[in-house]
């Protein structure tokens, strides 16, 4: 019996160590998934935090140019009902 589990003890730390080696494989795969998901997070956040900044930018210059026609046509329109000498 001695004999059999000096036979059997190093399959079993053979299937041990295999197992181990793949699941440290598989959490260091996982890890370098983590890391470029994270970097693809990052780029997308980078990317819409650019588009909202050029939307505001552009939101901004619609106002200015808003106000502008309106300042001009409330002056044409005092212009016209302001009496002439």
């Amino acid at each position: 019996m001695a004999d059999q589990a000096q036979k059997t003890l190093p399959a079993v730390e053979k299937l041990v160590a295999e197992q181990t080696a793949r699941f440290e494989a598989a959490v260091e795969e996982m890890g370098k998934l983590q890391s470029k998901s994270v970097a693809q997070v990052n780029q997308f956040i980078e990317g819409y935090t650019r588009v909202a900044q050029e939307q505001i930018t552009f939101a901004e210059q619609i106002g200015g140019e808003w106000r502008k026609l309106v300042l001009a046509a409330t002056k044409n329109a005092a212009d016209l009902f302001a009496p002439k000498a």
